[in-house]
Parts: C-alpha cells; sequence; structure tokens
C-alpha cells in the first residue's frame, strides 16, 4: 500500500510525504514536492506514484474530484506531522 501525507493545502502546500508501507510497517519514506499545476496533475502525481490513500487536511472540490477520478482514496480534515498521522492511521487511531 502506498500512502501519501500532507497536512498543508493552498499556498503553503509545495510537497507531502510518501509513504510504502509493507504488512502494516513503513519500507519507504520520501519527501517529494507536489507538480506545480492544478489538481489535476497533483491526482495524476499520486496516481504515478501508486498511491492507494492520500491523507490531508483541507482539501478543495476540485482536488477531491480529481482524486477521485485518479482511483485515490482520501481522508480530509487531518492536521498534524506526516510521521505522527500515519502512525495514527496505521494503529487505527485516526478515526
Amino acid at each position: 500500500m502506498v500512502i501519501a501525507v500532507s497536512t498543508e493545502w493552498g499556498e503553503n502546500f509545495d510537497r507531502f510525504v510518501y509513504y510504502k508501507i509493507e504488512q502494516g510497517s513503513v519500507r519507504e519514506r520520501e519527501e517529494v514536492r507536489v507538480a506545480p499545476g492544478s489538481a489535476e496533475k497533483f491526482a495524476a502525481q499520486l496516481n504515478g506514484l501508486e498511491a492507494d490513500l492520500l491523507i490531508a487536511s483541507k482539501v478543495p472540490a476540485e482536488l477531491r474530484d480529481a482524486l477521485e477520478a485518479a482511483g485515490v482514496i482520501l481522508i480530509s480534515g487531518i492536521n498534524g506531522r506526516a510521521d505522527v498521522v500515519l502512525k495514527s492511521y496505521l494503529s487505527g487511531e485516526l478515526f
């Protein structure tokens, strides 16, 4: 499973953390710069990384639509440091 986590969106949103998860553990972690441009470009970038899920804070409607079209699941309204957010998600504490 590949999970992308970003807790910022808008003018300050320029990167996210990409995690490759295998058997419940992080096998790969990398900070990735967001491709400049539209929500569709960002969704395509996540799709190219084979992301299954994006965990983010505030997400505009156009990004929600682009993620849905790309087949990327979205969990929004989450704030905090990416590593802490991921740990909470993996332990089932996010919900």
